[in-house]
């Protein structure tokens, strides 16, 4: 029999030209009767990675062609998409329960559908690919397994998180640690920083549909742990997730539901500790460029100052230890010093204290000083000669 990638089930003639038109790049088996479709696709070797089914159909809706599939086709070799002109959640809702990954809005936006189509292809053939590969290593698998038992799979977690100093590391190890228990998840971690609000989401697989990612919102404002058929939901501020193929077996669910709400509460707690981290780094960094900033600002005051009073000094050192100065000179002079030394005033900095100003300071106190001690000299000689 043909191996088909995409079936697509619709009583509508017309939209199942349209859908297989659409994705016709794939080998797809298009039906209109749900019935002969639930046959078919019962009769196949290999299911199809990707059902496409309406919702409103005569002899059986899609909702219950989607509960008799899910009896022999698991979630994990074939995704189930809805398509349906209803937006409401509480039906989309109905449909993820029942083994449903997403749903497509009618009218269908065909761009959406190829990429929707595309990412699921892919996915099911790497997945198909490893499991082939798993298979063929069983007895290897099998000997690993033995040997990592559950209470190990959750030691190895709290090793881990407690070496773990980042919100993404964390996230990333949730869904790795969910993974060594044999379950597929999606989490998502929600949370403001410096009035900032970020999201993060991360999966098993390679993708989260847009019905996940809402689901993932509302469970914010749920219980803390809830089970619908085989998907478990968890909710431990700020972390949200999603186990979609709890066992079978009811004592082994219990066992993985205490498990994963433990390992999400443990990191609910120590969230809030890299956030604390996290913020202290950030005002850390933000000092730093502060004080960057603040130190080429005073370096470029610096470099002025240097500049203006290295021009006083300069000017009064040219000027001072001429000889034959008239009256007039002197007045000049020291209208030029009494001018520069404002300037310099004016520009400098009292915080500003480097070495380099010091020896300048000190040189301008001393040619004052010089000055000075010159006036007076001066003013003697001239009393004297009066006299």
């Amino acid at each position: 029999m043909k191996e088909y990638e995409i079936v697509i089930v619709d009583d509508d003639i017309i939209t199942l030209a349209l859908l297989e038109e659409a994705l016709k790049e794939f080998n797809v088996l298009v039906m209109a009767s749900p019935v002969d479709a639930l046959e078919a696709v019962r009769e196949m070797e290999i299911p199809p990675l990707l059902i496409i089914l309406d919702v409103t159909m005569p002899q059986m809706s899609g909702f219950e062609l989607c509960v008799k599939l899910r009896e022999f086709v698991s979630e994990e070799q074939s995704d189930i998409i809805f398509h349906t002109a209803s937006s409401d959640m509480e039906e989309r809702l109905k449909g993820y329960e029942i083994g449903a990954s997403d749903f497509l809005i009618k009218p269908i936006e065909i761009q959406e559908l190829r990429k929707k189509a595309k990412t699921i292809i892919k996915r099911g053939k790497k997945r198909r690919a490893e499991q082939a590969s798993t298979e063929s290593n069983s007895q290897l698998i099998q000997a690993v397994i033995s040997d990592l038992t559950e209470q190990g799979i959750l030691i190895h977690y709290f090793r881990a998180a407690s070496k773990t100093s980042s919100i993404s590391s964390l996230l990333n190890l949730i869904v790795k640690t969910a993974t060594s228990f044999g379950v597929n998840s999606s989490v998502q971690v929600k949370y403001a920083m410096n009035d900032i609000e970020y999201r993060q989401a991360l999966s098993t697989e390679s993708s989260i549909s847009a019905l996940e990612r809402e689901l993932l919102d509302r469970l914010e404002y749920s219980e803390r742990i809830m089970s619908r058929g085989k998907r478990l939901f968890l909710n431990y501020p700020p972390f949200t997730q999603i186990i979609k193929n709890m066992p079978d077996d009811p004592a082994q669910a219990g066992r993985y539901r205490d498990h994963l709400a433990i390992i999400l509460e443990a990191a609910s707690s120590q969230y809030r500790d890299i956030v604390k981290t996290e913020e202290v780094n950030l005002m850390i960094q933000e000092l730093e460029v502060v004080q960057k900033k603040a130190d080429a600002e005073n370096q470029a005051k610096n470099r002025q100052v240097l500049a203006t009073l290295t021009e006083l000094v300069d000017s009064v050192e040219s000027k001072i230890f001429e000889y034959g100065l008239t009256e007039e000179q002197e007045n000049e002079l020291l209208q030029l010093f009494r001018k520069s030394t404002d300037k310099a005033y004016d520009t400098i900095d009292n915080a500003m204290t480097t070495e380099n100003l010091r020896l300048i300071m000190q040189r301008l106190k001393a040619l004052r000083e010089l000055s000075q001690s010159q006036d007076e000299a001066e003013d003697s000689i001239t009393d004297v000669e009066l006299f």
